[in-house]
């Protein structure tokens, strides 16, 4: 059995969905998350479970409960504990611990635990191979997890609901529609300093450099913060329409519609540009992901990089 603790808001929920939904497939081994609600509004960040409103299918189980893992997987949790004091004690966010991890990684597969804080580390696991469950900790942010199962994680990972059906005609009747996605809220807090790398000047760089190539463009203006965005967004003259914030679900719904993407660095979206069908699509995003100049493994081929802050 694959066990799998969610952490983070939707973007984060959906890559550890995705790697832990292709690793089941390609098992062949059931699938459980864990929604640890003793996380909330915690560390490591955590808010709720919001892939149920996402079309998981019926035999993907969630779990809720604090102590899920501790009563259910003590060996691994305890091994969870241990890699995550380890990583704490030398600041889980100012380093990159991705070759310690990478190292670790064989030894902790065969005692039922994959631990990832970012970046691609493989998983060592085959079917009929391992006898233990396995438990999946961390972020997962990279297609590569996925990449073989890709058109079945996508069909579950897309809104379950319609999204309001006058936005996404909006949306729909423009030829150029470009969803430009700013992400505030915890990005500001000074424990986040090093995700706070997309500034006012980086989204004007953005719109200017979309404007020369679609001229066209109108933009879709989605954000946890609208009104900051109403106030500092320089636009390059494109007109924008900014939507009020919905429910994560509801609002990815209609960033997936649009055609073009301007991004954040942020997963959430980063799904909606991965979930947009337009095989001709523009994406424009901040050439850093992290402030500290540690290594991401989400930029896609393709992606045009704009120089981050101001």
């Amino acid at each position: 059995m694959i066990y799998a603790e969610l952490t983070g808001g939707l973007g984060n929920q959906m890559f550890v969905y995705a790697f832990a939904r292709a690793l089941s497939l390609r098992c062949g081994e059931g699938l459980v998350l864990i929604d640890r609600q003793d996380w909330q509004g915690g560390a490591p960040a955590h808010t709720v479970c919001t892939l149920g409103a996402l079309r998981l299918p019926p035999e993907v189980r969630i779990e809720a409960g604090e102590g899920y893992a501790k009563r259910h997987l003590p060996l691994q949790n305890a091994l969870k504990a241990l890699m995550i004091r380890r990583e704490q004690a030398g600041g889980m966010m100012a380093r990159d611990w991705h070759g310690f991890e990478a190292k670790a990684a064989p030894w902790l597969n065969r005692l039922g635990l994959h631990f990832v804080t970012d970046g691609y580390i493989p998983c060592r696991r085959g079917p009929g191979r391992h006898a233990l469950d396995l438990l999946a900790w961390g972020y997962f942010q990279s297609e590569a997890y996925f990449a073989d199962f890709r058109d079945a994680v996508c069909a579950e990972l897309r809104p379950a609901a319609a999204p309001d059906p006058d936005l996404a005609s909006a949306i729909l009747s423009q030829p150029a529609a470009v969803c430009l996605h700013i992400r505030r809220g915890d990005y500001q807090n000074p424990e986040n300093a090093a995700l706070q790398v997309c500034t006012s000047g980086y989204y004007a760089r953005c719109c200017r450099a979309l404007r020369d190539a679609c001229p066209g463009a109108t933009l879709f203006v989605f954000s946890d913060d609208i009104l900051w965005a109403q106030d500092h967004l320089d636009t390059a003259g494109l007109p924008a329409e900014y939507i009020t914030p919905g429910s994560a679900a509801h609002d990815l719904a209609l960033m997936q519609l649009c055609r073009h993407f301007i991004l954040s660095n942020s997963t959430y979206s980063w799904w909606a540009q991965y979930l947009g069908d337009a095989p001709d699509k523009l994406v424009f995003a901040p050439d850093r992901w992290y402030a500290n100049g540690k290594q991401s493994a989400l930029y896609l081929p393709g992606w045009r990089l704009v120089a981050a802050g101001d």
